[in-house]
C-alpha cells in the first residue's frame, strides 16, 4: 500500500487523473448552481437530519484522515501526512461547531451561539479546510528530503506530532472565536445572514475558488489516494455559493449546502476504500508473484546444491584417483631402484670381469640378473592390474572350479626349483568353489610366491571345507620367521611391506593388496594367521560350489588373462 516518497513532498512522477473524478467535481458545483433559484425556498426544522449530518461528517473525516495516515506510515510521504492532518482539522472542527449549533437551539435565534458562534465556527471549518490543502502544497514541499526516508517508528511519531499540532488549531480557533465575541461582527441576525454574513460569504466563494485552482493545477503530481480532495474542495465552494443564495436559516439552500458536504465525504471515503482496496491487490499479486519467484529461487538452490554436492563427490574422487597416481609413481619410484641397481652391477661385473671371474661367478649373476627381471616383471603385472580394479569395479567370471584345478595350475606355473619346495593336499575329492578361475591363480600365485621368497623351508598348499561346509579355505603355509605383530593389521593395506632380515625389502607392497580385492570381488576373504612355533599362513576363502562341477576345459585358455 505504500506510494513512491520521491522528495520531501513525496512528489512522484506526473499522471493523467481520472475522468471520474472531473466528473463528481463538476457535479457538485452544477448541483448547488441548479439549486440557486430556489435556494431561499424555507423549509421547517429538522433536528434529527442535522445530527446526522454532524455524526456522518465527523466520521467521514475521521475515517479518510486514518486510510491517509496509513499510506503515509507506508510510504513516507509527507503530502500525503499533510492532507490527512487536513481530514482530521475538519472532523475535530465539527465538535465545537456542534456545540455551538446545539446551544444556539436551546437559546434561540438571537443569541451569541446563533449570531457569532455558529456561524463563525461553521466558516472556520468550511473555509478552514481548502486554506490548509492550498498551505500544504507550499510548506511540504521545503521540508528536508530526510523526513521521507525516516523508517516506520519516526514515522508514526511524525503522525501523532501532526495530529496533536491538528488538535491545538482547532482548540486555538474555538477559543479565538469564543474570546472574540464581542469584537466580531455577527454574520447573522436571527435566521437572516447580515452584510458581514455576505462579506463572508463573497469571501468564502473566492478563497475556496482559488484553493480549488491551486489543487487542481497540482493533481497530476498527486498519487491517487489523494486526487480526490479536489472533491472535497468543490464541495466546500458548493456550500459558499448555497449560503450566498440562501440568506435565511433552515432554507433549501441551507440543507442542501450540508447534505452536499455531507455526500461528498463520504464519494471521497468510498473512492479511497477503492484506491486502497486496488492497492492492496496489487500488494497481493506482487507478493504471489514474489513468492513464486521465491519456490523458482528455492528450487533453484535446492538444484544448485545438487550439482555442487555431486561436484564434491566428483572432486573428491578425482583427489582420490590423484593420490593413487601420485602413490603408485612414489612407490614405483622407489621400489624399482633396488632391482634395477642389482641389474647394472650384475651387467657391469660380466662386462668387465668376464674374463677374471669364474663359471660359477657368472652364472649367480645371470641368476641374480634373472631374479630382478622377474621382480620387476611382477610389479609391473601387479600395477596393471591395480590401475584397472582400483575404482572398484572388478568384473567376475564365476564358475564351478575344481580345488584340485586351482591348486595343480599355480604349482604347473612355479619353475622347476620351487616346484620342488611346494607340497599339496587337496581336500575332499570333487570339491569345487564358486569363482573366477583367472582371479583365484592370482591370488593363490601371489601367497606361494611370497612363500618362495621369504622363506628358506618347505612350502605347504592346502584346501578344506569350512565346519559348515559352505565354504573352501585354501591355505598357503610356510616355515619362514612370519610377520612382525605390528604389522599384521597393515599386512593388506595398499603399498604397504614389512621389513625382512637385515632391513631389506623387495616388490612394492601391490600383492596382497592385490589379492584383497580380488578376493572379496569373488564373496571372499583373505587373512594372516601365524604358524607355531614359526612360520605363516595365508589362507584364502571363497563360496563353495552348490554342485558338483564338470572340469572345466576353458580354463588353460584364460590361464595368463588380465583382470577385467
Amino acid at each position: 500500500m505504500a506510494v513512491s516518497p520521491g522528495s520531501a513532498a513525496g512528489g512522484p512522477e506526473e499522471a493523467p487523473v481520472r475522468r471520474g473524478l472531473w466528473v463528481y467535481a463538476v457535479v457538485v458545483i452544477t448541483a448547488a448552481l441548479i439549486v440557486v433559484p430556489v435556494a431561499d425556498h424555507r423549509l421547517p426544522v429538522l433536528p434529527n437530519l442535522i445530527i446526522v449530518f454532524f455524526v456522518l461528517m465527523a466520521a467521514a473525516d475521521l475515517l479518510t484522515a486514518h486510510l491517509l495516515v496509513q499510506q503515509f506510515l507506508a510510504g513516507g510521504r509527507l503530502a500525503t501526512l499533510a492532507l490527512s492532518s487536513t481530514y482530521l482539522y475538519s472532523s475535530m472542527m465539527m465538535a465545537p461547531y456542534a456545540v455551538a449549533f446545539i446551544r444556539m437551539r436551546r437559546s434561540g435565534a438571537s443569541s451569541t451561539s446563533a449570531e457569532i458562534y455558529a456561524p463563525w465556527l461553521f466558516y472556520a471549518l468550511a473555509l478552514g479546510f481548502p486554506m490548509l490543502v492550498a498551505a500544504q502544497q507550499r510548506v511540504v514541499p521545503v521540508l528536508p528530503a530526510r523526513l521521507s526516508g525516516q523508517d516506520r517508528t519516526r514515522r508514526r511519531a511524525n503522525a501523532a506530532v501532526a495530529a496533536a499540532a491538528v488538535l491545538a488549531l482547532v482548540v486555538a480557533v474555538t477559543i479565538l472565536v469564543v474570546g472574540a465575541a464581542q469584537w466580531l461582527p455577527p454574520l447573522y441576525q436571527g435566521d437572516t445572514l447580515t452584510a458581514a454574513g455576505e462579506w463572508a460569504g463573497w469571501t468564502a466563494v473566492l478563497v475556496t475558488a482559488v484553493s480549488l485552482l491551486a489543487v487542481s493545477r497540482d493533481l497530476p503530481r498527486r498519487p491517487p489516494v489523494e486526487r480526490w480532495v479536489v472533491v472535497a474542495i468543490s464541495a466546500s465552494l458548493a456550500t459558499a455559493i448555497l449560503h450566498l443564495a440562501a440568506p435565511h436559516r433552515y432554507t433549501l439552500g441551507w440543507y442542501a449546502a450540508r447534505v452536499g458536504l455531507l455526500i461528498s465525504a463520504g464519494v471521497v471515503l468510498l473512492a479511497l476504500l477503492a484506491e486502497t482496496a486496488s492497492l492492496y491487490r496489487q500488494l497481493s499479486a506482487a507478493h504471489q508473484g514474489l513468492a513464486a519467484a521465491h519456490q523458482d529461487l528455492d528450487r533453484a538452490h535446492r538444484e544448485l546444491s545438487r550439482r555442487a554436492e555431486r561436484l564434491t563427490v566428483a572432486n573428491l574422487e578425482l583427489e582420490a584417483a590423484s593420490n593413487w597416481k601420485s602413490d603408485i609413481i612414489a612407490t614405483l619410484t622407489h621400489e624399482i631402484n633396488q632391482p634395477l641397481a642389482v641389474i647394472l652391477a650384475c651387467s657391469e661385473e660380466l662386462t668387465h670381469e668376464w674374463d677374471t671371474t669364474t663359471d660359477y661367478e657368472r652364472r649367480a649373476a645371470v641368476q641374480a640378473l634373472g631374479n630382478r627381471v622377474t621382480q620387476l616383471l611382477d610389479m609391473a603385472a601387479h600395477l596393471l592390474v591395480l590401475c584397472r580394479v582400483e575404482p572398484g569395479q572388478i568384473h567376475t567370471h564365476p564358475v564351478a572350479l575344481p580345488v584340485q584345478q586351482a591348486l595343480t595350475r599355480v604349482t604347473d606355473n612355479l619353475t622347476k626349483q620351487a616346484r620342488k619346495r611346494v607340497s599339496a593336499s587337496y581336500g575332499p575329492p570333487g570339491a569345487a568353489v564358486w569363482a573366477d578361475p583367472v582371479h583365484t591363480h592370482e591370488v593363490l600365485t601371489n601367497f606361494v610366491t611370497n612363500a618362495v621368497k621369504y622363506s628358506p623351508g618347505g612350502i605347504h598348499m592346502s584346501a578344506s571345507l569350512d565346519d559348515m561346509g559352505n565354504e573352501v579355505l585354501f591355505a598357503v603355509s610356510d616355515e619362514g620367521n612370519g610377520v612382525p605383530p605390528d604389522f599384521v593389521a597393515h599386512l593388506f593395506d595398499r603399498f604397504t611391506q614389512a621389513e625382512q632380515s637385515g632391513g631389506a625389502r623387495t616388490g612394492a607392497g601391490f600383492g596382497l593388496y592385490l589379492s584383497k580385492l580380488l578376493a572379496e570381488a569373488n564373496q571372499g576373504q583373505v587373512w594372516y594367521e601365524d604358524v607355531v612355533p614359526h612360520g605363516s599362513r595365508f589362507v584364502l576363502r571363497l563360496p563353495r560350489a552348490q554342485r558338483s562341477p564338470q572340469a572345466a576345459d576353458s580354463l588353460d585358455s584364460v590361464d595368463g588373462a588380465a583382470t577385467a
